[in-house]
């Protein structure tokens, strides 16, 4: 179900000191933390049972975690004042109201009917809470899943390397909650600071006196400077080569990309995928191959697109600071220049920002050729600071690279398949990217499974009986299948159509209950070949059938029925969510069939 949590004017990160049974076992040291939460009191934003001791050795409840996320939401007083009550029965009185506020307001559920649950907060949860309040969403993945929050925690600032997320204590909420505030939020240049300055929470000039934007830098551990062999054996292997298709499945060009999460968001070059029907990355230690499934988003004037590769569990580069991108210093490319694939070279920054047709990129001199583009630049430290673009044609050692700060705040609310992005223009090429929109939009918005099948279905209950509607994408046959399921005055009917990318004959498959509670064989069943551009919706023909085939014409004449049923709403998806580039007719079936 969906939930969409609206975050309010600021976040106010305030945890009061509330009794808990559970202590650290571990005393570490926390007087730098001690240090960050007085300038958070200062400013209003946290609070402790006194005003030196914020009790930070230990870990946050999931109760106190709920009162976070109110106070986060600026409904404190409403959740106090109100009469929000829940079915909990082992939530303690001083939480009452804060989680059944929660609860009423569909914030949040308990591990059980009855059971809230008295677990420790997780550093999985307080991340999702404060990527929130910046404007990340993790509604149906969005932005992030809200298990999963590490990766784009790290890249936007707010996970510094000294927060401990396996044993995640108070100090660490202290520190990702200072390190937050510098952060701007989501597709602006307004940190989350000033949000809560222009609402009002402290002043400017608190601010400055008490918020020390080097504190977390110089306490969190140095990073350790890389050899060329350290950087090629860490890094290599978040690089992959690129190879892309036309619509008839032949090479047409190839490129370098890397992954910047472990769940196959990655990043090159929008000029390695323009034109491109199909493509696959390819993994330069590896050697296998995954299905590039579309793009999030790209610039085509900047020269950038974050796509989304198969799979999961890959290796990925961690953003690099910005700070680190100096003249002169130590950077490395790698990536696949001339199909030579996992190729690393060595140079410096030349110039930090080097202007060219209105675009800033990096002037480096580490050696970038035909291959290397929408590959990663590299700072001393491993981490990726450019995607590998251009060189100067007359000259030696000319290189330039984009800032992978580009691509900050990119959109990654609906994936559009390479066919989509770069439309086709004959039959058998438009049958090809209408197949691969729809299996990526099924993908993007499944909300149901069959076995291992992701599918989407829509359900609409009537007072006679009852329709469903089903497409489901099968990754082991890369097929799609399409489903219409029926009730009415008694019986049961369903119907089952195979669509392919290629040919224009698909398999269907129709049942017949004569009741509709029978969970046994069907009274009929009759599978036939349709050949689409022939389809009529008053005509079917079974070239098989079993059961009661006395009523042969009446149940050709069902499926006929919900043949066209099934092709309607496949069409409704095509038209509402597909922005209506492509259509069921170009499988084949002409319009005035259905």
């Amino acid at each position: 179900m969906k939930r969409a949590i609206s975050i309010f004017l600021c976040i106010v990160i305030c945890i009061t000191a509330i009794p808990t049974s559970v202590l650290a076992a571990n005393q570490r040291d926390t007087s730098f933390e001690r240090t960050l939460a007085a300038g958070l009191k200062q400013l209003g934003l946290f609070q402790g049972i006194s005003d030196t001791d914020f009790d930070l050795n230990r870990k946050p409840s999931r109760a106190e975690a709920i009162v976070m996320l109110i106070r986060v939401l600026g409904k404190e007083a409403e959740a106090l004042n109100g009469t929000y009550t829940h079915p909990f029965t082992d939530v303690a009185a001083w939480a009452a109201p804060y989680v059944g506020y929660a609860y009423q307001k569909g914030l949040t559920n308990g591990v059980s009917d009855t059971a809230f649950g008295t677990d420790e907060a997780t550093a999985e949860m307080y991340l999702t809470f404060v990527l929130r309040a910046l404007g990340y969403s993790d509604a149906n993945g969005a932005d992030f899943v809200w298990n999963r929050p590490f990766d784009l925690a790290r890249r936007v600032g707010i996970l510094p390397a000294c927060v401990d997320t396996e044993d995640f204590w108070r100090a660490d909420v202290v520190v990702i909650s200072y390190a937050a505030l510098p952060v701007c939020l989501k597709g602006s240049a307004q940190t989350l600071a000033q949000k809560l300055i222009a609402a009002g929470v402290f002043a400017q000039s608190v601010y400055d006196a008490c918020y020390d934007a080097a504190a977390i830098d110089k306490h969190c551990a140095v990073k350790p400077e890389l050899t060329a062999e350290q950087i090629y054996a860490q890094c290599s292997r978040a690089v992959f080569y690129i190879e892309t298709y036309d619509a008839q499945g032949v090479a047409t060009g190839s490129g370098s990309g890397f992954f910047i999460d472990s769940n196959g968001t990655a990043v090159t070059n929008y000029h390695v995928i323009d034109n491109a029907v199909s493509a696959k990355a390819i993994g330069s230690v590896s050697g296998n191959a995954y299905k590039i499934l579309g793009v999030y988003d790209y610039s085509e004037s900047e020269d950038w697109a974050v796509i989304k590769v198969e799979g999961s569990g890959f290796a990925y580069l961690s953003f690099g600071d910005p700070a680190s991108v100096v003249g002169g210093a130590t950077v490395y490319a790698i990536g696949s220049p001339l199909g030579l694939q996992n190729t690393i070279s060595q140079g410096l920054i030349s110039n930090p920002s080097r202007t060219e047709d209105g675009v800033a990129y990096i002037q480096t001199s580490a050696a970038i050729s035909h291959g290397s583009s929408g590959g990663a630049l590299i700072n001393k430290y491993g981490e990726v600071i450019g995607i590998t673009s251009a060189s100067y044609v007359d000259g030696q050692n000319l290189n330039l690279a984009l800032p992978v700060s580009v691509i900050n705040g990119f959109d990654r609310s609906s994936l559009t398949a390479l066919s989509v992005l770069n439309p086709p223009s004959t039959p058998v090429q438009r049958q090809q990217a209408a197949f691969d929109a729809l299996k990526a939009w099924i993908l993007q918005n499944y909300n149901t499974l069959s076995i291992d099948d992701k599918a989407y279905q829509e359900t609409y209950t009537y007072s006679s009986g009852t329709d469903q509607y089903t497409v489901y994408y099968s990754e082991q046959f890369d097929s799609i299948t399409l489903t219409y399921y029926c009730t009415l005055n008694g019986m049961r009917m369903s119907l089952y159509t195979e669509l392919t990318h290629t040919g224009q004959n698909f398999l269907s498959m129709f049942f017949y209950y004569a009741a509709e509670n029978t969970s046994s064989y069907a009274d009929f069943e009759g599978t036939g070949y349709i050949y689409a551009p022939l389809f009529q919706a008053d005509s079917f023909i079974f070239d098989q059938c079993e059961g009661n085939t006395y009523n042969l014409s009446t149940y050709q004449s069902y499926a006929a029925f919900m043949q066209g049923e099934i092709l309607n709403f496949t069409e409704y998806i095509f038209s509402s969510h597909l922005s209506g580039l492509y259509s069921i007719t170009d499988f084949g079936f002409p319009n005035s069939s259905w």
